[in-house]
Order: C-alpha cells, then structure tokens, then sequence
C-alpha cells in the first residue's frame, strides 16, 4: 500500500513534515539512515553529562512553533535568560556588540575613531551588498570588523569574507544601528541595549528531546537505521524509493531533507551531467566538537562564548549547564568546544587525543580550569553542518533546485536539503507550508 507522504530524515526538518502529517491525519512514514531522530540537533549523553550536538537555542520567532513545542514538553521547556559574550583579547565583550562594552574594550579614543567609521559607511547609504565582508564593514566600519566579525566568519566557513554572501550573518547584524550606538554610548543611563540575545526557550534535557519527544507522537511510522540508497523516477515523477532495510517503497508523495547533492546522487536514471557537477561543487562546512567533563561547578554564566581571534581554531564554546541545571552533576560542568572544518583538515582527520589534549591546552592557557580538573573528554564529528552560502550561490546551485522542482511529487526542506542557514522555527514553519499544500493538491 501506497503512503501519502515518504519522508526523507528524521532530523528537525522532516520531523516537521511527519508533525503537520500527522496532525491533518494524513498517511506519511519517515526514513532516518542514523539510529536516533534529531539529525544534526541532538543531545547526547555521556556518562552523568548531557550535551547538545552544538549551542543549539529555540528562539521565540513564531508563535506556533512555541505552542506546539510547550504541548509537546510541558514544564520541561523554559524561557531562560542567558546572554552570550565574544572573548578577545583576554576580555569578555557582549555579543551582539553593546556600544558601552565596546568602550571599555577599545578605549576612549578608538570607541571615537570607530563611530566615525560606522558614520562614515552609512553616508553612503549602500542598500545592496556583494558580500559578507562589504556588509560588515558598512554596518560596523573596520576596526570593529576585523575585531569581532572578519576573521570569525573566515573560521566558520573556511573562506574569505570577500566570497561569502551577506546571507551567512543571518540577522546578527540588524540588531544595531548608529542610533542606538550613539545614544547608548553617551547615555547616563547604564544598561545594555535591548537587542542582546539572552532570552531562548531551552529544555530540561537538552535540545534533543523536543524531536525524541515528538517522534514519540507518530512513533510506528518512524523507520531508524534505514537509509535510502536509490531513487527511483519516471517522467519526473518520483515513483519508488529504495531503503536499506525496508527495501522498495512506492511513492506518491516525497519529501526530502537530506544533503541537496546526495539527493542528485541518489537519482535513478541519473540526471544530466552538468547537474550533477554542480552537485559535486556544492560545499557543507562540517564540526568537530570537543567536549570536556570537569570538576568544576561553574566557569563562567555565558549562554555561549565566541572566538573571533585566528589564534583559535575554534569559534565557540558553551557551557550546557548554563542552559539547564540538569545538564551536568551539581558540582561539575563541561565545555562543549566548536571547530569548524572540512574533511580534508587537520582537526578532522587526527585522532581524537591530540584534539583532546590540544584543545584543553588552549582553554587552559585562557584560564577557565587547571588540568586537574579534567574527568574526562570526548570527541564527536558532524557532518554537514552549515551550507557554505558563498557570493552568487543561488546562482551557483540553479541547476540543481531547477531540476528538482520539475519532479511533480517531490518538496525539498531543511537546512540542507533548501541549501539554506535556516533554524528550528524555520524548519516547523516550512513544514506547515510543505503540508498545507499537499492538503490542497489532494
């Protein structure tokens, strides 16, 4: 028997379509290749710690992701308010940039110079920007820009400001503008300004359990371990996927989350050649995270710590205890590190001791814990991470999206499978839309 829907991934993605599925009462089964639900949002438990697979947050930006997450979790989701802060230069600079942080930081003088700068860019009111490294530097001049976002961005995606999209700030750099600077800056009111991004629901038990949770709703179409291996369509139509386990399943309707390119690559027939070299061009930053148990109670109150310095190859760490107390025992905590890289780097290639010992070096030196106080470390390596939105990419990845919209029978989601920086109430509201529109075409 036919399903209504066949849904690729049990990340955060097509967990939304198999919700929204579910809720109109439609027939839908989901396929995850991994032996858990949450794709790359998940939490992971080691010995009495628990941690997310990166500082993942649900932010409040849509009323009914919010809602149906609360009836999912009950008591067990909280609003909390934990400001992140940028480490540089053996300080602590609130993030997103708060003008009286950044005068204690630079000095009377270079706070000055900097405003100048900022003013200086926004006279030439430009609406349109070519790049990430062109948007920076008109919204916060340079000095502030080489300070806290060129080379940051450069580790994160692990490539020149100047052949990124201004897409991959995604909205951190709309929360500031000169007025607010100048007027917080000279104000006699001492307080930070309201943009600051403290405020996020988190659960009890970490990320992960809002998709454990709701897969736990529609748990008899939830197929683990089992991964499609080939794709079958006629006349652009989707007409049968092939599973590792489940082996071949009819489609009437696809819905796809997986990696834009290993969707091309599972095709059969094979699409044109020159789709499938632009698959193969297409680039995914991946993480490894380098988690460290200690024998501490608290390093610092920060719900995340950024690094913007090259001297680090990470670019953020936090602290999972922060965002809920029941993420570490009462009298330890742990530090779950960020490095961004590719396959072919050092950081992921190299045996998980010399990361280890590397990284505990460097937050030594910083001066969060003594060696000591080390209980244990682990490390974990995730694969397409962020898509690498460079200058011109849509242009770039033209082929493939135009190809795959003429399949009659097939809706593409997610973070990855959208080539897009998109978060969790992203994902829920694209799958309200994804499964509106099957209602309608039905």
């Amino acid at each position: 028997m036919k399903n209504k829907i066949t849904i690729l991934g049990g990340g955060p993605a097509g967990l939304a379509i198999a919700y929204y599925s579910n809720q109109n009462n439609l027939s839908f089964n989901l396929y995850e290749s991994s032996n858990r639900v949450g794709g790359n949002c998940i939490t992971i438990s080691h010995k009495n710690f628990l941690y997310d697979s990166g500082a993942h947050r649900l932010h409040d930006k849509d009323a009914e992701t919010i809602k149906i997450i609360k009836n999912i979790l009950g008591n067990d989701l909280k609003l909390i308010h934990v400001p992140s802060q940028i480490y540089r230069d053996g300080c602590f600079i609130d993030f997103p940039l708060s003008p009286l942080n950044l005068l204690k930081f630079l000095g009377l003088r270079n706070f000055i110079i900097s405003i100048f700068q900022i003013i200086k860019e926004k006279v030439k009111k430009k609406s349109v920007h070519n790049s990430f490294h062109e948007m920076a530097i008109n919204t916060y001049g340079k000095k502030i820009s080489y300070l806290f976002l060129i080379y940051y961005t450069e580790k994160l995606w692990g490539l020149p400001t100047t052949y990124l999209s201004p897409e991959v700030a995604g909205k951190r750099l709309k929360g500031l503008n000169i007025k607010t600077f100048i007027l917080e800056a000279f104000s006699k009111k001492i307080k930070k300004t309201a943009h600051l991004d403290g405020y996020f629901y988190y659960p009890k038990y970490g990320i992960g359990s809002i998709f454990e949770k709701m897969s736990l709703i529609f748990q008899d179409q939830v197929n683990l371990s089992d991964a499609a291996i080939r794709i079958n369509h006629l006349n652009y139509k989707i007409t049968s996927v092939v599973f590792k386990k489940s082996g071949l399943v009819p489609v009437d309707v696809l819905v796809s989350s997986l990696p834009i390119e290993k969707m091309i690559f599972l095709l059969n027939p094979s699409p044109p050649i020159e789709v499938i070299e632009s698959a193969k061009r297409i680039k995914f930053r991946n993480i490894v995270l380098v988690s460290l148990f200690l024998n501490k109670k608290s390093i610092n109150m920060n719900g995340s710590m950024y690094f913007p310095s090259k001297k680090y190859p990470f670019t953020r760490i936090y602290e999972p205890k922060n965002r809920s107390e029941f993420m570490s025992p009462v009298d330890k905590t742990s530090l779950i590190v960020e490095i961004p890289c590719q396959k072919e780097d050092d950081f992921w290639k190299c045996d998980d001791k010399k990361n280890i010992d590397r990284i505990s070096s460097m937050l030594i030196d910083i001066g969060f814990f003594k060696f000591k106080d080390i209980i244990d470390a682990k490390v974990d390596r995730i694969t397409h991470a962020y898509p690498v939105l460079e200058k011109k990419y849509k242009q770039k990845t033209f082929l493939i999206t135009d190809y795959l919209s003429q399949f009659k029978n097939l809706k593409m989601t997610g973070r990855n499978g959208l080539f897009s920086y998109t978060h969790i109430h992203d994902h829920m509201i694209n799958g309200r839309k994804i499964v509106d529109s099957i209602t309608k075409n039905s």
